[in-house]
């Protein structure tokens, strides 16, 4: 986290504002048997070419890239339809989301019966892949707002992020105690020459 703005609130005080950027998934780039792979850039101009090596510095596509997801060489992922993996949660804990987006639900009245009995004032929480291009996916909360069901979906983790943002402070302190500048003068050292 870094600095990007300070303010005053007139009355209250002073404040850095450093803002909590989530970290989204990394998958390597593998080739269907496995071997590591670098993007390269093949050719500037437009459109930006780029080609795959391998440690053999052999060429691969586009079409030949996969992904290594959890062991699984993977060139796409469908987006999700059906959430078959989900917990029951409290509404708080989509606080803890950094960077989120809101969804209005639109269902049926089975559906949204069987969602204020079984679920009340509290949400339901899953892993949401939203596309079939790339390879991201985000929490996603599903709770009822005004009387009206909606997503929340997103990325980061706030506590996370509070709990690293101590760790570095503290940090930062206790090297401006034990760094200190060592200084002597010219004439008091006996080098040989």
């Amino acid at each position: 986290m870094r600095k990007t703005q300070s303010l005053e609130i007139v009355g209250i005080g002073n404040f850095d504002v450093m803002p909590i950027k989530a970290e989204e998934q990394k998958f390597k780039e593998v080739s269907q048997t496995g071997k590591p792979l670098k993007k390269t850039l093949k050719a500037k101009g437009v459109p930006i070419d780029y080609v795959w090596l391998d440690d053999e510095e052999k060429e691969y596509t586009k079409e030949e890239v996969f992904f290594d997801v959890l062991g699984n060489y993977l060139q796409e992922v469908k987006k999700t339809e059906k959430v078959k993996i989900f917990e029951i949660c409290d509404k708080m804990e989509i606080y803890n989301l950094s960077e989120s987006s809101y969804s209005v639900l639109n269902c049926d009245e089975t559906t949204a019966s069987i969602f204020n009995e079984k679920i009340k004032d509290k949400a339901i929480k899953f892993n949401l892949k939203k596309s079939s291009r790339g390879f991201k996916w985000v929490k996603a909360y599903i709770l009822k707002f005004e009387n009206q069901l909606i997503m929340v979906s997103g990325l980061g983790n706030i506590q996370k992020a509070i709990l690293e943002f101590a760790k570095n402070s503290q940090a930062e302190k206790s090297i401006d105690v034990i760094v200190q500048k060592v200084e002597m003068k010219a004439e008091d050292l006996e080098i040989i020459i």
